[in-house]
């Protein structure tokens, strides 16, 4: 890991003993970036094994260019996360503004236009992405910054990285535990800063995904009732589960758990194998970025 600087504040790094950099060609890479996180996961494709997880907070840079002048110099440190050999490489951007059409609905041309319903007139400098969500036969648009976009695609050249909204891998992991959960709707919080995600879901439909932020508790204890309000939901029908940066000792849990009978921290998605290095890591802590995996895989023949 590297050494900390007065932007870059190295939270956690956990390396799994079989771990070995010179492998990189038989290992993908998993990217999050939000508005002042970066982390990442190393996972061998054959075993789907998970060999590494760093996470990262920076501060104290400029706003303008922070996320370029922020990863090139951890780039330039890491010994490596700039390799260029990777099987595969994802990226995930967490940014307030997305919105989900059907891919009936669809045409490129008009991405500009959907999210413009949302956020208003994209700014300069910005640029749009979209991807597909396959459960939901649905496309994710949403903006990043230009310049963060290219950097990564001249940083990785060996396979061009999938670029995916954090909704899309909030949707997916809600999605595959709501298909096996049939007595109750699941809804899923997830926590970070002064903002919660809320994804509901019953079976294989999603009902509703959006991101909320707020200053209270109780703002967020509002949030949850009044969607879960405007699905007619009653709230003895949901289990909820809990992810992201919270215990069960924060204001907020202690809170939902007075109106949601059945409330619990989440586990992490079936389909990975995290051996005794990662024992320790609370299991709710890293939904989002653990199904970046999972929402950017092909579909099954």
């Amino acid at each position: 890991m590297i050494g900390t600087q007065v932007a870059i504040t190295p939270l956690l790094e956990i390396k799994d003993p079989s771990f070995n950099p010179d492998k990189c060609a038989e290992y993908e890479l998993m990217l999050e970036l939000g508005v002042e996180r970066f982390r990442f996961f190393v996972l061998e494709s054959k075993t789907k094994h998970v060999l590494c997880l760093e996470d990262y907070s920076i501060g104290g840079l400029p706003m303008e260019n922070k996320w370029v002048v922020w990863l090139k110099q951890l780039y330039e440190e890491h010994p490596f996360l700039n390799s260029n050999l990777w099987k595969n490489v994802s990226v995930c951007f967490n940014t307030p503004s997305f919105t989900l059409i059907p891919d009936v609905f669809f045409r490129k041309e008009y991405a500009n236009s959907y999210l413009g319903l949302v956020q208003g007139e994209v700014p300069e400098g910005e640029h749009l992405l979209h991807h597909e969500v396959r459960k939901l036969g649905a496309r994710n648009v949403f903006m990043v910054e230009k310049e963060i976009w290219e950097w990564f695609l001249t940083t990785y050249t060996q396979h061009v990285p999938h670029f995916i909204h954090q909704t899309s891998a909030l949707i997916e992991g809600t999605l595959s535990l709501a298909s096996v959960e049939k007595a109750r709707t699941l809804l899923t919080c997830y926590f970070e800063d002064d903002f919660v995600t809320l994804t509901v879901a019953k079976a294989d439909k999603l009902l509703f995904c959006n991101k909320f932020g707020y200053k209270s508790a109780s703002d967020m204890g509002y949030f949850v009732m009044f969607v879960l309000d405007s699905l007619g939901l009653a709230q003895e029908n949901v289990l909820c589960n809990i992810y992201g940066e919270t215990t069960p000792y924060s204001e907020d849990y202690q809170l939902l758990q007075k109106f949601l009978p059945y409330l619990q921290l989440g586990k992490n998605p079936t389909g990975f194998l995290l051996k005794e290095a990662f024992e320790d890591l609370p299991e709710h802590r890293y939904f989002s970025l653990y199904n970046v995996y999972f929402a950017t895989q092909p579909p099954k023949k």
